[in-house]
């Protein structure tokens, strides 16, 4: 069964030690970054893609999807990374559909909420950007 692998670099807010505006400060701590390794959020992504409508995805067996973090201690950063399952290669339409759908749960969906959650634990990864370039698209298997 192959798997559809989607990550990128995450920005970490603690909230714990806000700057002088009273903003919540960027994790640049490697250490810091590093406790993070493993967090994961447990709504599955592919419970709303039909939400909006097209069944693209849906009809393709889409499945799975969590959001989980890991730090990649060679580059020192924390990623996001979300991991579907399909019963066979998706076409390149797909793809990129199942790309937009990932990258708006990861800024406006299910990962908004799990950054709002995390606010409370001090230490608040986010996966919010307006170029989504750096997105890297895997197909195994």
């Amino acid at each position: 069964m192959p798997t559809i692998r989607f990550s990128a670099p995450s920005v970490v807010f603690d909230f714990n030690h806000k700057d002088e505006s009273n903003e919540a400060s960027v994790v640049e701590d490697i250490a810091l970054l590093k406790t993070l390794d493993g967090l994961e959020h447990d709504e599955i992504f592919s419970d709303y893609i039909a939400d909006g409508g097209d069944h693209t995805l849906r009809n393709a067996g889409v499945t799975g999807g969590k959001l989980l973090f890991r730090f990649d201690a060679k580059d020192k950063v924390l990623s996001g990374i979300t991991e579907y399952e399909t019963p066979r290669k998706l076409s390149q339409n797909e793809l990129e559909l199942l790309k937009e759908y990932t990258v708006g749960q990861w800024s406006d969906g299910i990962g908004s909420n799990f950054f709002q959650n995390r606010m409370d634990d001090g230490l608040a990864p986010q996966l919010f950007f307006l170029d989504d370039s750096i997105v890297k698209v895997e197909q195994l298997g």
